[in-house]
């Protein structure tokens, strides 16, 4: 029976030396399997948190469960319950232990409470200044016409950013679910259709910041799509490099056929991205730079909704940035 269970199963005796132990537990403890039962767990997983469980177990008069981070063979995190382990007169001999390896639920977890709480921030900003102005209108501010107007129209833009928030979140969830249900149908495409269409759609916000596009893309180059995501994905890259380019700047869009399928990059000679956060780029709502994404009328959710685009057409996103000297986001799709 242990010998099939998936969770790791180690028996203690009371001076903390190994009794026993599945093969599940071996695999959780590359050193275990080597040692077998001469010595300590603790001399096998040496983490001092980790070793002060054991010494709370084994000195308690209850079951103990608790969550340790354990960082040999990188970040683990381990669900243990400890409960007693008797002989057939009942007396204690040692302790049972029953690890789970949760470090994925955990990181789901925390990504789950992430997302509402950067949910409630998202939405409670703005609602905090409408009401803050609206506020300010009903104590005598409407009385006067140019301030009244003023405050309207500031009214209006966080209105239009929770609609904004709200049409991202929704659009978002709707690529996760057709996704995941295979809804998404593809079809061959020609990606310098896309591409124009793309860039009309950008023109006038480039054209703003007197921003020249170019493109080099064979006009035969195709690629199994979805054409109106794709579409969404490429303006989305697009209306992002325009936003963190300076004037009069050029952005080159590129599509090539490879090896592997084709590759479409975006390169805009911005303000760039430091290393630290080219990891976390494609969260949802996370920002480079908070204050100035929000002014630039971001919602958060641009590039997370790129990323789910790319992966339901079976390919990947990769970016390359240098501060001070723009990025490069390239879309990898499969042949």
């Amino acid at each position: 029976v242990l010998s099939s269970m998936s969770e790791g199963v180690v028996a203690l005796d009371m001076n903390e030396h190994i009794l026993s132990f599945n093969q599940a537990a071996a695999t959780m403890f590359v050193k275990l399997s080597d040692t077998g039962k001469q010595q300590t767990l603790q001399e096998i997983v040496r983490d001092a948190r980790f070793s002060r469980f054991i010494k709370k177990v084994q000195n308690s008069n209850i079951p103990v469960r608790e969550d340790i981070i354990l960082y040999q063979n990188g970040e683990r995190i381990l669900n243990i319950h400890a409960s007693f382990l008797c002989d057939a007169k009942e007396k204690r001999i040692g302790t049972l232990l029953v690890l789970n390896d949760v470090t994925q639920l955990r990181r789901l977890e925390k990504m789950r409470q992430d997302f509402v709480a950067n949910v409630s921030h998202e939405i409670k900003t703005p609602l905090t200044a409408i009401k803050g102005f609206v506020e300010t209108l009903q104590t005598g501010a409407k009385d006067n016409q140019k301030e009244a107007d003023r405050f309207l129209a500031i009214i209006e833009k966080h209105v239009n950013r929770l609609g904004a928030i709200i049409d991202d979140l929704l659009h978002l969830s709707r690529i996760e679910k057709e996704n995941q249900a295979n809804l998404i149908q593809l079809t061959k495409t020609a990606i310098k259709n896309i591409i124009t269409s793309s860039i009309k759609i950008c023109k006038a916000k480039a054209d703003a910041k007197r921003i020249e596009i170019n493109f080099t893309c064979d006009d035969l180059l195709e690629a199994m799509i979805e054409p109106v995501l794709f579409e969404q994905a490429v303006v989305n890259l697009i209306d992002n490099a325009i936003k963190y380019s300076g004037e009069k700047s050029n952005i080159q869009i590129k599509a090539v056929k490879t090896d592997s399928g084709i590759s479409f990059s975006i390169k805009d000679s911005g303000i760039g991205i430091s290393k630290k956060h080219l990891p976390r780029l494609f969260e949802r709502f996370y920002r480079v730079d908070k204050a100035r994404s929000r002014d630039q009328g971001g919602t958060g959710l641009g590039l997370a909704i790129v990323k789910h685009i790319i992966q339901a057409h079976g390919g990947h996103i990769t970016v390359d940035s240098t501060p001070g000297k723009g990025s490069t986001f390239t879309i990898h799709l499969p042949a």
